[in-house]
């Protein structure tokens, strides 16, 4: 996202794929829930230094940058914090001598699902502008497709020189007998 692009969602409302946080002196609590909803749904940037007031949005800036994007990525990446390492994307933007932080989150592949902070209690979805906590339905429903992926992926490992030929043979005649019986 350029400049020109952050200004652009500024004017608009914080959507699926957007959320503003004040961040002025250190990283926002809250700020767990929406990597987990953005890494479990479509991806998105989290922009520090910006500040909500109703369809509004205010840059206050970050008091020191610098450290909170270390301490940011290191949270993300040293697996303290997260069940997987997240690697996000940096942007750093100046308005008008004000710092503003912009962290794009990306979505994780599913096998990688569910993407959760301290514990599973803590897996959030994306919603249109909010983040949601996961049901159990929908935390199992991660780890099933998980499992599927896994599975689907194994199976591209063979090819027809690891079929049987015997079980060819009598799959063949199996099918082979089915089609010529007369539809009852």
């Amino acid at each position: 996202m350029n400049k020109q692009e952050l200004v652009q969602k500024l004017g608009d409302i914080e959507w699926e794929d957007f959320e503003v946080k004040e961040a002025k002196s250190e990283i926002p609590k809250n700020s767990w829930e929406t990597i987990s909803a953005f890494s479990n749904t479509a991806g998105g940037w989290l922009v520090f230094g910006v500040k909500k007031n109703g369809k509004e949005y205010i840059l206050l800036g970050v008091s020191n940058p610098s450290k909170i994007e270390q301490d940011f990525i290191s949270i993300l990446r040293n697996g303290e914090k997260f069940n997987k390492k997240i690697d996000a994307k940096c942007k750093k933007y100046n308005f008008e001598g004000k710092t503003i932080l912009a962290f794009y989150i990306p979505k994780k592949h599913p096998r990688e699902k569910p993407i959760y902070s301290n514990s599973q209690k803590n897996t959030f979805i994306r919603t249109a502008s909010g983040d949601q906590r996961a049901t159990q339905e929908e935390i199992d429903s991660f780890f099933r497709n998980a499992s599927f992926e896994e599975k689907d992926r194994e199976l591209t490992l063979f090819s027809i020189k690891d079929l049987d030929e015997e079980t060819i043979r009598v799959l063949s005649g199996i099918l082979s007998s089915l089609s010529q019986k007369p539809p009852a």
